[in-house]
């Protein structure tokens, strides 16, 4: 009997020497295959490899069907147990008593028994995957009350800033809301109020904004990054199918807050990166502060350069 050396590396054509049986994980993960026993799982491993001598010795039936032969002594040979087991394995695989991996037909006159291995797949249905997020993510409650240290004030205090919120929709502030919801998508308005936008282009949208802020006066005049970034905001906001967005620690429906960014034009956008210029106070959600300083753009911007007026020449 030859001696099995073992050793930390193959080396050389070792690697060559190793053959290995292939087990279909479903066997192993399937509840259909539970109740099958491991030794009847590596059996049909065992047929599957013998699969590759069936092209070699042409064994395919009148239909084209491949078969092999795997008789119960060299099963017991293999599997080192007696016949009884090997029986009992072959039945836990058959078609007739058992799981129906394998179909056995003897040919009598003394020749050995075509065993036919089947393929197999699982009909349960997988879970759904989990929905993926809108593009524009929910934003965290952000405390702007301590937000503008500087001499000159970007925007109206916290308060004032809330008490537009709720005249403007009264009925919408309720925070038992949530961040978003999804009403009936088979409403279709033109500009749906609740951001169903189901079959609109996001770069169609981008164009309509890049058009309403004159877009290429503002990147002659400010930043790149800035008037880039802004708009991309914008873009986010008005292409949300949520039905509802958080600006300034309020939940409010997304649709009056489209329209609000859609009547934005290229003095709020100046206006809104001549703020950030003038903000000395480090800005925790950079999100959330540029989501409510655009939302409040239409609003603030005359009393922001009024104030700045009167503080150069007051």
């Amino acid at each position: 009997m030859s001696e099995i050396i073992l050793s930390d590396y193959f080396y050389g054509d070792e690697s060559e020497q190793f053959i290995y049986f292939r087990i279909p994980r479903l066997l192993i993960t399937s509840p259909r295959f539970k109740h099958l026993s491991t030794d009847a799982k590596l059996l049909y491993g065992m047929l599957l490899d013998r699969m590759s001598l069936s092209a070699k010795n042409n064994w395919y039936d009148e239909d084209g069907r491949v078969y092999i032969y795997y008789t119960v002594e060299e099963i017991c040979g293999d599997m080192n147990c007696g016949r009884d087991k090997a029986m009992k394995l072959l039945a836990e695989l058959d078609t007739g008593k058992g799981v129906g991996l394998i179909e056995r037909i003897k040919q009598g006159q003394g020749k050995p028994t075509k065993i036919y291995v089947k393929r197999f797949t699982t009909r349960a249905v997988p879970p759904p995957a989990p929905p993926e997020p809108d593009s524009f993510m929910p934003i965290p409650e952000v405390d702007f009350s301590d937000v503008q240290k500087s001499e000159k004030p970007t925007s109206r205090g916290r308060k004032s800033r809330l008490a537009e919120v709720e005249k403007s929709d009264p009925n919408h502030t309720n925070r038992s809301h949530p961040d978003f919801s999804h009403p009936d998508p088979s409403i279709s308005p033109r500009y749906p109020p609740y951001g169903e936008m189901d079959g609109i282009d996001r770069n169609q949208i981008r164009e309509e904004l890049k058009e309403n802020i004159d877009y290429e006066h503002l990147r002659s005049q400010c930043p790149y990054d800035d008037v880039e970034s802004l708009l991309e905001l914008m873009v986010d906001v008005v292409s949300s199918t949520a039905s509802t967005i958080r600006i300034g620690g309020e939940v409010l429906p997304l649709g009056p807050v489209k329209e609000r960014f859609r009547q934005l034009d290229s003095s709020h956008i100046e206006y809104v990166i001549d703020s950030l210029k003038q903000t000395t106070t480090k800005i925790n959600n950079i999100r959330a502060y540029l989501l409510t300083v655009l939302y409040n753009a239409p609003v603030t911007i005359g009393p922001y350069y009024s104030a700045a007026v009167r503080h150069d020449f007051g």
